[in-house]
């Protein structure tokens, strides 16, 4: 009996060794490894399961858009945006759906799959006329910075896209993660702002940088 103690009491002061070294690592980071060894040692010891997670800050969940600086920077010193479009586009940066960028309405009751917004809707909000809007929207549409769906088109996260489903190029404003951009929307501006044109100058531009 005592012998059977002492090698139990063996067994705890290895293991507590080893929770010790582990733990007193957690300053430099855990490898793969280590983070797999202590979980047993905790499962063994107390019978129940743990997992390794971060603990959430505030600023977890918060909703943002990213705005490519250095493509915004370089359309604005060649003058291909007006100081109207440039504003247009801060306005509508809060209404992108998460990776595919569609415009979508602010519905607060219908989050998880809010409707594509219309021209009309987004003149009710921005405060403007259909007509300014819709005047607006088509020229960011010859220049590629807006585009709209094929009849028919799908996102990854299952939208069904019409004629009228209007994207907001993720090369400009991009409300998703840079390598999860929805393929459907890479479709939609692949050759998008590719050979850029400014006036009646013959030059052509190209973006600094390109997502896709």
């Amino acid at each position: 009996m005592k012998k059977a103690l002492e090698q139990a009491e063996k067994k705890a002061r290895i293991r507590d060794s080893k929770i010790e070294e582990i733990i007193g690592q957690v300053d430099v980071g855990l490898s793969a490894d280590q983070q797999k060894m202590l979980l047993q040692i905790l499962h063994k010891t107390t019978g129940e399961d743990y997992f390794i997670g971060k603990r959430k800050k505030k600023t977890d969940g918060v909703k943002f858009v990213q705005m490519i600086t250095e493509n915004i920077d370089y359309l604005c010193e060649i003058g291909y945006l007006t100081q109207a479009e440039k504003a247009f586009l801060f306005e509508i940066s809060r209404f992108l759906e998460f990776k595919s960028n569609v415009i979508v309405e602010k519905n607060t009751e219908d989050e998880g799959n809010p409707a594509a917004a219309s021209p009309s809707y987004l003149a009710k909000k921005l405060n403007k006329t259909r007509t300014s809007i819709s005047k607006m929207m088509n020229e960011l549409l010859d220049k590629g910075v807006l585009g709209v769906a094929e009849t028919g088109v799908t996102t990854e996260d299952g939208r069904a896209c019409s004629a009228r489903t209007w994207f907001v190029n993720p090369n400009i404003l991009c409300n998703a993660p840079k390598d999860e951009i929805d393929r459907a929307t890479q479709q939609i501006f692949s050759k998008a702002l590719r050979n850029i044109k400014v006036g009646e100058v013959k030059k052509k531009h190209k973006l600094p940088i390109y997502l896709f």
